[in-house]
């Protein structure tokens, strides 16, 4: 599944001096960046950016693309090397975990600066056939707390919503059906139910799970811990 990146990077590096082509940020030296999930709809990609660390130019594809910070880190600047490019450095704010960012899809070539003494931990669900159409990223900020249950749409448009699920309790939490696949983010270890089996099955803290429409799911905190995710809904008709 790799060639698609690759694909990509090549094309790109075609239409640039030698010296600004770009990595396919999956192969790079510090393998910053690996693939967790990928399907038809979606490829999830893990990125480290460890502390000081820097991350050499590479390019990213123009999907829409869902960021959500699994680590409280620092800032990190952003280089942008895109060919005629005059923006200057971005520095992206510190983050705190449990947060996420909607962005529209754009294609980006860049080198990475983490200038924190923390580790960056993210995953870029990048969404392969929805175009979201929003003129700024929507930042959705992470709960102050988690001592109540809870599912809130804090993000929807026609064809995504983000849904933030936190389960206190020591039986189960149903998770609400919806017209559409899902990928559920565990920002804290818990247990999973679902399909035929209702089997309860580990999902540790930064792990993902893919949940194919229509099927029945629930989950329960580990232990003392309470259950803490986010759910990518992608709505029927937008695929």
């Amino acid at each position: 599944m790799r060639r698609f990146y690759f694909g990509v990077v090549a094309l790109a590096a075609m239409a640039v001096p030698v010296g600004l082509q770009a990595q396919d940020p999956l192969t790079l030296p510090g393998k910053n960046y690996r693939v967790v999930l990928e399907n038809s709809d979606v490829v999830v990609v893990r990125a480290h950016y460890g502390p000081h660390e820097k991350i050499p130019v590479h390019d990213h594809t123009s999907f829409s693309t869902v960021f959500v910070y699994l680590s409280d880190s620092g800032p990190v600047r952003i280089n942008h090397e895109e060919e005629g490019s005059k923006e200057a450095p971005v520095t992206r704010p510190p983050t705190v975990k449990g947060a996420y960012r909607v962005a529209p899809g754009i294609a980006e070539r860049h080198s990475i600066e983490n200038l924190g003494e923390l580790s960056s931990d993210f995953l870029r669900v990048e969404l392969k056939r929805v175009s979201l159409q929003v003129k700024e990223p929507f930042r959705g900020k992470a709960p102050q707390s988690l001592s109540a249950d809870s599912d809130v749409v804090e993000f929807s448009d026609p064809q995504v919503q983000v849904e933030r699920i936190v389960c206190v309790e020591a039986e189960a939490c149903a998770v609400k059906p919806v017209g559409g696949p899902s990928l559920l983010v565990a920002f804290t270890t818990f247990e999973m139910s679902s399909g035929r089996t209702h089997k309860n099955v580990p999902v540790y803290a930064g792990a993902v799970r893919w949940v194919p429409e229509g099927e029945v799911t629930s989950v329960k905190g580990s232990g003392a811990e309470a259950a803490h995710l986010l759910r990518i809904v992608l709505k029927a008709g937008s695929r």
